[in-house]
C-alpha cells in the first residue's frame, strides 16, 4: 500500500480532463518527493517534460534581411501589429502558477498565467495576432472553462490561432477550441475529450497490514467515497453527477468553438481518443495541418485565420434567428400600440 494513501486519494479523485496514465505519473512524482526522494532532472523530465517557460508572452516577427521568423525582444519596439505573440501550454495544465512551478524546471501550465499573457498581448498594439502553443496531456478541470471562455470572447479583437505542436489532449483542447483556428503540426495528436475520476478502495490492503482507520465526521456525505471502504452507489452516483457536469460544459464549449452541434462532438471527435493531424481536420476538430513556423509566417505576412467547418453556418444561423426573434418584438410593440 502507498505510504501516502490520503495523498493518493485526493489527487486520484478529484474530477481531471488529462489523457489516461499521466494522472499516475503525476501522483508518482508527488509521493516520492514528499517521501523524501528527490528525482534528477531527467527523470523529472521524462515524466514532466522540460519545456520553455509556460503561459508568458514571447513575440516573434519576420526578419527584414533573411526574412526568417524569428523572436523578437519586447524591448524592441517593433511596429504595431508587426509581432505575433505566441503562448506556450505545455505540460499539465493547473489553475494556480504555484500548482505546476517547479524548481527543476517550467513543468506545466497555469491558466491564470495565460489569461493575464493573453490579456497582455490584447492589450499591446505592437501584436497583431496571437499563437498558444500546444504540447500538453491535459489536467485539472479547475480553471479551464473561464479560460476557454475569456480565448473566446476575445475573438474578433486580434486572430487568435491554436498551434497543436505537437498534442493538445483533453483540458488542452478544451481551450484550444475556443480559438479562431486549430492549425495541427504534422503528425500532431488532438482530442482525449471527457472528463474522470478515480476512486481507490484501499480497505482490504489496509487490514492486510494491520491498519484500522476510523472517520469521525459530521455532515451526512462529508466522508462518503473515502478510500477505505467499497464505493456506495449514492457516493457514486454523487461523483458521477458532478463528471457529467463538467463533461457537459466541455463538449459544449467544443461546439461552440468549432462552431458544431453538442451531438456531433459527443459522438465523434474521438469520443475519448486522440486523433491523428488529418483526421481531425476531416472531423471537424482542427482547421488545416501546417507547422507553427509556417503559422507565423502566415499570420506575420497578414493572412487570416480560416473559419472553422461550421462556424461561418454557426454565425449565420445566429444571426437569422437574431432577426426573426427582433421581427417578431416589433410586432408585437405594434400590435400593443393598436391596443
Amino acid at each position: 500500500m502507498t505510504a501516502f494513501p490520503h495523498l493518493r486519494a485526493a489527487l486520484m479523485s478529484a474530477p481531471w480532463a488529462i489523457e489516461q496514465g499521466r494522472l499516475e505519473a503525476i501522483v508518482e512524482v508527488v509521493e516520492r518527493r514528499i517521501d523524501g526522494t528527490r528525482l534528477s532532472a531527467e527523470e523529472i523530465a521524462l515524466i514532466k517534460g522540460e519545456r520553455q517557460p509556460n503561459g508568458v508572452v514571447s513575440l516573434f516577427g519576420l526578419n527584414a534581411r533573411t526574412g526568417a521568423v524569428e523572436a523578437r525582444q519586447e524591448r524592441s519596439s517593433p511596429a504595431a501589429g508587426s509581432a505575433v505573440a505566441v503562448i506556450n501550454v505545455m505540460g499539465i495544465i493547473a489553475q494556480h502558477a504555484s500548482q505546476v512551478d517547479d524548481i527543476s524546471g517550467p513543468g506545466g501550465t497555469s491558466t491564470e498565467r495565460v489569461s493575464q499573457s493573453l490579456n497582455k498581448a490584447l492589450a499591446d498594439p505592437s501584436v497583431g495576432s496571437i499563437v498558444l502553443n500546444f504540447d500538453s496531456p491535459g489536467g485539472s478541470v479547475s480553471g479551464v472553462q473561464a479560460l476557454a471562455n475569456e480565448i473566446y470572447r476575445a475573438r474578433g479583437r486580434k486572430p487568435i490561432v491554436a498551434q497543436v505542436n505537437s498534442l493538445a489532449a483533453s483540458a488542452a483542447y478544451w481551450i484550444a477550441s475556443s480559438a479562431d483556428e486549430i492549425v495541427m503540426t504534422p503528425g500532431a495528436l488532438a482530442g482525449s475529450i471527457g472528463v474522470y475520476a478515480l476512486h481507490a478502495d484501499v480497505s482490504k490492503a489496509a487490514d492486510k497490514a494491520g491498519f484500522k482507520f476510523t472517520y469521525i465526521s459530521a455532515g451526512k456525505f462529508k466522508v462518503e467515497g473515502n478510500q477505505f471502504e467499497p464505493l456506495g452507489d449514492d457516493a457514486f452516483a454523487a461523483q458521477k453527477k458532478i463528471i457529467d457536469a463538467y463533461y457537459s460544459d466541455f463538449t459544449s464549449g467544443v461546439a461552440r468553438g468549432r462552431g458544431v452541434a453538442v451531438d456531433r462532438v459527443r459522438s465523434g471527435f474521438g469520443e475519448g481518443r486522440v486523433v491523428k493531424d488529418n483526421e481531425a481536420v476531416k472531423q471537424g476538430m482542427a482547421d488545416r495541418v501546417a507547422t507553427l513556423d509556417a503559422t507565423l509566417q502566415q499570420l506575420i505576412a497578414g493572412k487570416k485565420p480560416s473559419a472553422a467547418p461550421g462556424k461561418s453556418a454557426s454565425r449565420h444561423s445566429v444571426g437569422i434567428a437574431a432577426d426573426a426573434d427582433m421581427r417578431a418584438r416589433r410586432h408585437r410593440l405594434r400590435l400593443k400600440a393598436k391596443a
